[in-house]
C-alpha cells in the first residue's frame, strides 16, 4: 500500500516542477533579446588626447572615418566640420591626427547655419559619396552632396515633433545594402523606449524599439555590416562622471534577435564619447573610432579611443 503522504508529496513535486517550466517559458518569451551565443570582444587598440589651437575644434558629436582608417570627418555641435589625415605607425595604431580642411555647414538656402539649427549630432558618410547629418533642437536629417554644399531636406516622421529638448536623432547608422537608420537621444516625450527609424523610400517608419536602461542616452551607432549595429550609450552623473557603455545588436531582417553588451566603462575612465565609426585593416580586421565632446569646456578633453572588434 502506497503511503498517502508519499502521493501528497509526490503530487506536490510535480506541481513544482510545473510551475518551474512555466516560469522559465514565461521568462524566455519576455526574454526575446537575451544575448547572442556568438560572442564578440572589444580590445583597446589606441588611445590619444587632441590638442588642436582652433577655438572652434570642440563640442565634437559626430565622426566618420575612411574605409582604410587613414581618413576623418569630424563635426561639431556648434556645425562647424573639420577634415584631415589620420596618422598611424605599422601597427596601424592611431598617434596623431592632421586637421587639412575646416569649415561651416550651410542651410538648405547655401548660408551657414545658426541659432537653433547648429546642432548637428551625428555624420555618415553615403555610398554614392555626400554625407547625412543629423541635427537636434530644430529636429531633422540633412544630406551634403560635399560638406561645402547646401543641406537637403531628407522626410521627417512625426515622431520629431515629440522629441525633448536637445534629446534628437543622435545616432545615423547605414548598413551595407546603403540603408540609412536613425535612433534618437531619448525616446519620444510619452514613450518608455527608443524607436528605431528606417528610411523606407520617401518616408521614415519605425522598424522596432530598443530599451535603454540604467539612465543611459544613445550617442551614436555603426552597422558592421546587414545584421549587427553597434550602439553607443552614454550616462552622466557628477559622482562618477561619465561612464560609457557600447552594445551590439543583431538584427534578422529588421526585428531585434539578441543584444551583447561589448563594453561598459568605469566612473571617471573615459572622457563624454559621443562619435562612433569603423574601419578595416589589409587583413581585414575591424575597428572602432570613438571621439569625445569636451563641450567647449576647460575641465573636459577631446580624445580619441579605438577598439578592435574579436569575432
Amino acid at each position: 500500500m502506497i503511503d498517502p503522504l508519499f502521493l501528497k508529496l509526490k503530487n506536490l513535486s510535480v506541481l513544482n516542477i510545473f510551475k518551474m517550466g512555466l516560469f522559465f517559458l514565461t521568462a524566455s518569451a519576455n526574454n526575446s533579446h537575451a544575448e547572442t551565443f556568438d560572442k564578440w570582444l572589444l580590445k583597446p587598440f589606441g588611445h590619444q588626447i587632441l590638442h588642436e589651437v582652433d577655438p572652434k575644434f570642440g563640442g565634437l558629436s559626430g565622426i566618420s572615418v575612411s574605409p582604410s582608417g587613414e581618413e576623418f570627418v569630424v563635426i561639431s555641435d556648434k556645425a562647424n566640420y573639420f577634415t584631415g589625415k589620420i596618422v598611424r605607425n605599422k601597427e596601424s595604431k592611431l598617434v596623431s591626427i592632421n586637421v587639412l580642411n575646416r569649415g561651416k555647414l550651410l542651410s538648405s538656402t547655401g548660408t551657414e547655419l545658426s541659432g537653433q539649427n547648429i546642432d548637428s549630432e551625428s555624420i555618415i558618410k553615403a555610398p554614392s559619396n555626400g554625407y547625412y547629418i543629423s541635427f537636434e533642437s530644430n529636429n531633422r536629417v540633412m544630406f551634403h552632396n560635399k560638406l561645402s554644399a547646401s543641406g537637403i531636406f531628407l522626410p521627417k516622421h512625426p515622431d520629431f515633433k515629440r522629441f525633448k529638448y536637445n534629446e534628437g536623432i543622435e545616432a545615423l547608422a547605414l548598413n551595407h545594402s546603403g540603408r540609412l537608420y536613425a535612433i534618437p537621444e531619448s525616446p519620444p516625450r510619452g514613450d518608455q523606449s527608443h524607436p528605431i527609424y528606417k528610411l523606407r523610400g520617401d518616408k521614415w517608419i519605425v522598424i522596432g524599439h530598443i530599451n535603454i536602461d540604467e539612465e543611459f542616452k544613445v550617442t551614436d551607432a555603426e552597422f558592421i555590416d546587414d545584421q549587427n549595429l553597434i550602439l553607443l550609450e552614454r550616462k552622466f552623473t557628477f559622482l562618477n562622471g561619465f561612464v560609457i557603455r557600447i552594445r551590439r545588436i543583431f538584427f534578422e531582417n529588421d526585428e531585434i534577435k539578441s543584444i551583447q553588451v561589448l563594453l561598459e566603462s568605469e566612473p571617471w575612465e573615459f572622457y563624454n564619447l559621443e562619435g562612433l565609426s569603423q574601419w578595416k585593416d589589409e587583413d581585414g580586421n575591424t575597428y572602432l573610432t570613438l571621439i569625445s565632446d569636451n563641450q567647449f569646456s576647460p575641465l573636459l578633453k577631446t580624445e580619441i579611443r579605438e577598439f578592435l572588434v574579436v569575432k
